[in-house]
């Protein structure tokens, strides 16, 4: 059975990478196959990609029957990419961490893009927690960053604590530096967000995270001694409330679940 491909077999054209736009551009299509069938697209369905750079993955989203919107901060990939695409996508020059609006609806799209790495946690906290927001993300981010992304305890970071009370996080799949011009020092990973809407209010969610971050304030110190320097407590009713919800006084905040964030949270503000 001959397996479905959207990646032109044809050697692109590349243009030179610039340092300044973090530019390392993807040219492995077996990655740029598996990253559109993460996505899942729906004839028709809006899809904004942030860093088009040559194109290879927004061909990709195109025959996918994707609506393309893409936005491209380098001018000098405008002409080109106008010139691949013309009427195909829509095509927006600018920084899209920048922009006053985007052109697209709250909860009626997807984000799908190889986003420049001097960017990403950027990227991510902007589409997480802001509106307009997308059902579902997949981005492509380095090894490390996916690592901390999906951790678990006891190697959770605040990192991970916010992709994941926001969204269910989960790796599509590893990709190597080789799979980049230039090629990079650092192997990369493909991330898929699927958001969640409907489990805590956006206020609820803050909430937690302003908390969880006094935790993380310190973290080789033990997390009573965090919470009870910056909520201004004491040890002791630091210690209580740990107890309450089962948890070691001695644990730190690495070591939490996102549950027994939001427990603990709940514990301090009843």
């Amino acid at each position: 059975m001959q397996t479905l491909s959207f990646f032109d077999k044809e050697k692109p054209s590349l243009p030179k990478a610039k340092k300044s736009f973090g530019q390392n551009f993807l040219i492995d299509g077996s990655v740029v196959n598996k990253i559109v069938a993460a996505a899942t697209i729906q004839k028709g369905e809006t899809v904004l990609e942030i860093g088009p750079g040559t194109g290879l993955l927004t061909d990709a989203l195109v025959r996918a029957g994707a609506k393309v919107i893409a936005i491209e901060l380098d001018h000098d990939l405008i002409a080109p990419l106008t010139e691949k695409f013309g009427d195909k996508i829509e095509l927006i020059e600018g920084d899209a961490l920048h922009m006053r609006s985007l052109p697209v609806i709250d909860k009626q799209f997807k984000l799908i893009a190889n986003i420049p790495y001097n960017i990403t946690s950027q990227i991510i906290e902007r589409f997480l927690c802001h509106e307009p927001r997308p059902t579902r993300m997949v981005l492509m981010v380095q090894k490390e960053v996916a690592d901390r992304i999906l951790a678990k305890p006891p190697r959770m970071s605040l990192l991970s604590l916010v992709s994941q009370i926001y969204a269910d996080c989960s790796r599509v799949v590893p990709v190597k530096a080789g799979s980049f011009r230039p090629i990079p020092k650092v192997d990369s990973a493909v991330v898929q967000f699927d958001l969640k809407f409907e489990e805590l209010e956006i206020g609820k969610k803050e909430q937690i995270i302003k908390f969880a971050k006094v935790g993380f304030s310190s973290p080789r110190k033990q997390l009573q001694n965090n919470l009870a320097g910056g909520l201004q407590r004491t040890s002791e009713d630091v210690k209580k409330a740990l107890e309450s919800i089962g948890l070691n006084p001695q644990i730190r905040a690495e070591g939490l679940t996102l549950e027994d964030w939001i427990r603990l949270e709940h514990r301090f503000n009843i």
